[in-house]
């Protein structure tokens, strides 16, 4: 099971206060603040490993929304306040179990040992589908592999769990046709057992009508007929990546005390962090030191306008890109879009929804750093690239020294090219895909892992002894070593080989990955398939 933050169960209990209050008051601005919070909890909730929860969490929202625009419509009707309340209990008992530790089944080194690995999560898929239907057992093998613990089940089952699945795979039995009612029915019922799963419907035919009846009975998402089995283990492997971002920081530019406190609570609430300054001349100085995601920027100041401000920071390279949103009184069609061509993203007219003005901030924060992650993770595996890889060691070699642990491995597939060779790129770009995957299933969220470039891989384990590293890693390369590989005339097996280097032998970035280069290199000398360790002999490991 995927743990939380205490941070997370206090929003949560944040939330169920918020909500107590307002239905012992019905005062509206009362469920202005519990709709608020609900927000910013669905939004932290997305940057977590709980896609069906967070999923949960906005259906809890949109009914909320549907209640928020007339305050003569509250209190609201005991009918609706129950559907909240029951919505919402089901929620926070989820959250709440999810703050307690699961036991992981297996174990870093031999049986006998007692101590967790903290790298190999089990985490569970249900597969749903016809008895022994060929996609399901392909699944079920594949995803073993990353890490995942599937369990297969008919459409008409009732499956026990101890826990909601992480997601749930529904196969039709027909491709690329209408799911049958007795198939949504069984969609349905499964929703309702497992609120905070996140569910995937195979084989969906690409028509609204069956889109909107599979989201309608609960499918979080419907996959094309012609997606093929790799691509959804793409999509599954996404779920456990986590998206946890630091703090959304927003830099208001603002004349009124009034106006500020408005925007701080309305950004408080939904957990963005905010700070204000009463001039634009000291925006420049503020920008530098304050590092916002966006700035919320007063249109009319005493010193000059907001466009007149915009335009100037548009001069500084490094703020080209920089979302900038208008708040004004201003009502003038012609001058909003005047101000928009000039430099700025949105205009919001004063006083700002609160609802409105977080989520706004938030899109645009999030449009900016996927742009700044575009230029700093590899297209192919959605891992970090060379010079981000870089970046990142050294920002964990910082923390770890100097009386830390770190480990780093240089990872390179044995006879690349040959594979390309005989099997075409399109095969070999499989395998390092099958292998980024392997990679990220296998190690923690915190754990460093880059493509190099090419076929070569970085990792690095903080807080990790280097024989600890080396047993890990020798877990991964031989079960990567038995991943089949498909192609036109087959399956494939390739394997890799690795060098580690660790602190405190080694204490700059630099010399741990070209330590760890070397290792690799001697790996490859000595037959491949195999691990090394720097400066050490080779180490004595079966495939």
């Amino acid at each position: 099971m995927q743990t939380v933050s205490h941070s997370f169960i206090a929003l949560a209990q944040s939330l169920e206060l918020r909500w107590q209050s307002y239905r012992e008051s019905g005062d509206f601005d009362q469920f202005i603040e519990f709709t608020l919070s609900l927000n910013g909890l669905t939004e932290r909730l997305g940057q977590q490993n709980l896609p069906g929860l967070a999923s949960a969490c906005e259906e809890l929202e949109h009914r909320a929304l549907a209640l928020f625009n007339d305050s003569a419509a509250h209190p609201v009707t005991h009918e609706n306040a129950d559907a909240i309340s029951q919505q919402l209990n089901t929620i926070l008992r989820v959250l709440q179990r999810h703050e307690t530790p699961a036991v992981i089944a297996k174990r870093l080194s031999d049986k006998e040992d007692n101590e967790p690995d903290q790298w190999i999560r089990q985490r569970k898929v249900l597969i749903v589908s016809r008895p022994e239907h060929p996609w399901a057992a392909a699944l079920v093998e594949q995803l073993s592999f990353y890490g995942f613990k599937a369990r297969t089940a008919g459409w008409d089952d009732a499956p026990e769990m101890d826990e909601p699945p992480l997601a749930a795979i529904l196969i039709p039995d027909r491709e690329n046709s209408l799911y049958p009612p007795s198939a949504v029915a069984a969609l349905q019922r499964l929703k309702a057992s497992f609120v905070t799963t996140y569910f995937y419907c195979l084989s969906v035919p690409s028509s609204l009508e069956a889109i909107v009846g599979l989201q309608r009975a609960g499918a979080n998402v419907c996959i094309p007929a012609e997606i093929k089995l790799s691509d959804i283990l793409s999509r599954i492997l996404d779920l456990v990546e986590s998206r946890e971002q630091e703090t959304h920081r927003v830099l208001i530019v603002e004349d009124s005390r009034t106006a500020v406190a408005h925007i701080q609570r309305a950004l408080d609430l939904q957990g963005i962090d905010s700070r204000a300054i009463n001039t634009p001349l000291a925006l420049l100085q503020a920008t530098s030191e304050y590092r916002p995601h966006a700035i919320l920027m007063d249109m009319y100041m005493p010193f000059c306008t907001g466009v007149e401000v915009t335009r100037a920071l548009r001069q500084i390279p490094e703020y080209q890109s920089l979302p900038v949103i208008y708040l004004s009184g201003e009502t003038d069609i012609a001058q909003q879009v005047e101000a928009l061509r000039l430099g700025g993203d949105q205009f919001l007219t004063k006083p700002a929804n609160p609802i409105i003005l977080g989520s706004v901030v938030k899109t645009k924060i999030d449009r900016y750093r996927d742009m700044l992650r575009s230029g700093r993770h590899d297209g192919l595996t959605g891992l970090l690239n060379h010079s981000a890889s870089k970046e990142q060691l050294g920002q964990m070699l910082r923390r770890a020294l100097p009386a830390g642990h770190l480990a780093v491995a240089m990872i390179d597939i044995d006879r690349f090219k040959l594979i390309n060779d005989n099997y075409g790129h399109p095969v070999g770009d499989q395998v390092i895909r099958s292998l980024a995957w392997l990679l990220r299933g296998r190690l923690r969220n915190s754990d460093l892992i880059g493509r190099y470039g090419g076929e070569e891989f970085i990792v690095a384990l903080n807080g990790v002894e280097l024989s600890q590293a080396i047993t890990l890693l020798d877990r991964i390369r031989h079960d990567f070593s038995q991943l089949p590989h498909a192609h036109s005339r087959g399956a494939l097996r390739a394997s890799f080989s690795c060098g580690v280097a660790s602190v405190p032998s080694y204490l700059t970035g630099s010399s741990l990955i070209e330590a760890a280069d070397e290792a690799l290199l001697q790996a490859k000398r000595e037959g491949r398939n195999q691990i090394i360790a720097a400066g050490r002999k080779k180490q004595e490991l079966s495939v």
